[in-house]
């Protein structure tokens, strides 16, 4: 008989480690047009390692808010079941909290859109004339699920039928911007968050508004490791550098200097 002990779970992508976030603190001052936040999360028991440069993937929950708007311009009461996206049935309410993207319409939502919307679709209809490609690009940037869902009621999508035209709510990635030598159970973020106008509405990115307004001491953010082995400090530390952070910003580079 073994005496063996088992091996503890191996957290990834497919597995993510129910993180405890710690801090949330905004960098920008007061009146600034930036809301630029400072994140630490714990790893604490998650045998999670990453070097600076990796990225933390992040599985974010969409907006309560957003989802009610929804459900109710689908003249549904959210207890309706319907597939999640592993094909298991749940309440259309927690499908689109955690399961779809709700947000950015997918191809196959706008060609529901034009061949049920009737005369309300026919703007929609002429822009998908290949030779207007950049028109219906201008015109769709900025447009949610909702906005259509409210200007084409005559759609009339049931809940199951609408949700089979969403995509899979994916994971976010972000800069690590700490080093695990300096904080051996955390994980440090900086992160920009991202909030517009646009067509009357106020906007929300789905990770950035999750971890900053949404995430409370009963929430877990499931995160895992992405590693970057081509984004590296050289191995021979003498050896000058010159660090430049056009795309990603400040926060791998502080996790450098660490």
């Amino acid at each position: 008989m073994s005496t063996e002990t088992p091996a503890s779970p191996v957290y990834s992508r497919k597995k993510p480690f129910p993180s405890k976030l710690l801090v949330n603190r905004r960098l920008t001052l007061d009146g600034s047009e930036k809301d630029t936040r400072h994140f630490e999360l714990s790893l604490e028991g998650s045998g999670l390692v990453y070097e600076t440069g990796d990225s933390l993937g992040v599985v974010p929950a969409n907006c309560p808010e957003l989802v009610q708007e929804i459900i109710h311009a689908l003249h549904a009461n959210g207890d309706e079941i319907v597939p999640g996206n592993d094909g298991a049935p749940k309440a259309l309410r927690q499908a689109l909290l955690t399961d779809y993207q709700i947000t950015q319409p997918s191809k196959q939502f706008i060609q529901a859109i034009v061949e049920r919307g009737g005369e309300a679709a026919s703007f929609l209809r002429e822009l998908q004339d290949p030779l207007r490609k950049e028109d219906m690009e201008d015109y769709l940037w900025g447009m949610e699920y909702i906005d259509f869902l409210v200007s084409h009621q005559a759609a009339g999508f049931t809940a199951e039928e609408f949700v089979k035209l969403l995509r899979k709510l994916q994971p976010r990635l972000y800069s690590i911007a700490s080093s695990q030598k300096a904080f051996p159970e955390a994980v440090h973020l900086t992160v920009a968050i991202v909030t517009y106008e646009s067509h009357g509405r106020n906007r929300k990115g789905v990770t950035t508004t999750f971890l900053a307004d949404r995430v409370d001491e009963a929430t877990r953010v499931p995160v895992f490791v992405h590693s970057a082995k081509g984004f590296r400090l050289p191995e021979d530390w003498d050896t000058p550098i010159i660090m430049v952070g056009p795309g990603t910003g400040v926060a791998p580079f502080r996790a450098f200097l660490q």
